[in-house]
Parts: C-alpha cells; sequence; structure tokens
C-alpha cells in the first residue's frame, strides 16, 4: 500500500536501508491495534524476539513516539531503570544509536525510527529524515494536503471535463482551474494532469 501513497517508495526505502544498516521501523496512524501502514525493515530475529518478550512495554524509543513529537536520538530518550535490560537486548543485534521521529497530525501518531550499529546520526540527517517524513505523512494520511478546490478539479478531470467545462460547472475562472490543476501536480509529484489524476485515484483520493 505505501509502494502506491510514496512516489519513489522503491527507492526511498534504498536510501533508508542505507541510512540505518542496523534497521528501522516506519508507522503511519498509529491507534490501539497498530498502525494503520507499517514497514519493519529490523532483523526478523530481533522482531521475533521483540514480539515474544512482549518488549514494546519495556521500550523506550516506542513510548517516546507515542508520548511526545518532533526528532530525538535514542541517547536522549528518557529511560527507567527497567528498560536498560531492553535496551541490552537491542545491542545484541547491533542496534547501538538511533533516531526517533514522531508527528501527531489530526489525532493520528505516526512514527520513523532508525539504528545504526557504529554512530550517532548527524544533524543534517536527522533534518533530511525529517522533513521527508513530514511529506510521506502528508502523502499518506492528508491527501497530500490538496485543498477541497484542488480535489474538484481533479474529479472534473477524471470524469472527462475540459478546461472550459470545469469552470463552468465550479463557476471559476479557466485559469484558476489551471492554478489549481498545476498546485495539484505539484503536490501529487506528477508530471501532467492525466498523471495527478490517477495517483489520486489510486490513494482514494477521490
Amino acid at each position: 500500500m505505501l509502494h502506491d501513497l510514496i512516489p519513489g517508495f522503491g527507492e526511498e526505502i534504498a536510501e533508508l536501508h542505507r541510512l540505518a544498516p542496523t534497521g528501522w521501523i516506519m508507522g503511519f496512524n498509529l491507534t490501539y491495534k497498530g498502525p494503520e501502514h507499517l514497514y519493519n525493515a529490523y532483523p526478523t530475529a530481533w522482531r521475533e524476539i521483540y514480539q515474544e518478550r512482549n518488549y514494546f512495554f519495556a521500550d523506550p524509543i516506542a513510548r517516546w513516539s507515542i508520548e511526545s513529537e518532533g526528532w530525538i536520538r535514542w541517547s536522549d530518550v528518557p529511560k527507567r531503570a527497567e528498560d536498560m535490560a531492553f535496551m541490552h537486548a537491542a545491542q545484541q543485534f547491533k542496534l547501538n544509536y538511533g533516531v526517533a521521529i514522531s508527528r501527531k497530525t489530526d489525532l493520528k501518531r505516526s512514527f520513523l525510527t532508525l539504528s545504526h550499529p557504529r554512530r550517532e546520526f548527524t544533524d543534517d540527517e536527522i533534518i533530511t529524515l525529517s522533513t521527508k517524513f513530514n511529506l510521506w505523512t502528508d502523502l499518506v494520511l492528508n491527501r497530500a494536503s490538496l485543498t477541497g478546490a484542488e480535489l474538484a478539479v481533479l474529479e472534473c478531470l477524471r470524469d472527462g471535463l475540459g478546461q472550459a467545462a470545469i469552470a463552468e460547472k465550479l463557476g471559476i475562472a479557466e485559469a484558476t482551474v489551471k492554478q489549481r490543476a498545476q498546485k495539484a501536480c505539484s503536490k501529487l509529484g506528477a508530471r501532467n494532469r492525466t498523471q495527478a489524476v490517477a495517483i489520486a485515484v489510486a490513494r482514494n483520493y477521490l
């Protein structure tokens, strides 16, 4: 599903693997049932231990991601005495350093956590990751920040209407139709109107 929602998803995933060689996890719209969309790239053995030992409740990184917003290095996350067994277990899989990014939009919590075996993530890396994650959150949860007016133009385009017909139907100038279509293309990362409509349809925006 995320492949359909995030442009260039394969390339973005490859970059996350490069930045976080010991693993990472990304989830969108976290509820008590779990995330609506989840991509877990941590080692399989660690994921199995995490589940078997019910580590979620002893994971200070997960706790911070649920309770806070913004970003933080793992080394700066407040930890309780009872969290140390979890941290020691994680280090057996070289999950030594990391960064957690969390965002809450319209009461929906989303998170991205990445690990590195040998060093802290740099400020530049974290800023780049946070910027990308905010964009992905908008794409996945907020219909790419498309306005109602822009969606209305896309719906008309989907229905085969030309620019003049759209202007007449919506009671706006043709120049406004053109402007809204251009903004929709930009927000969706589409090369043209046809691709913008295809993307919007594939993501169930219309």
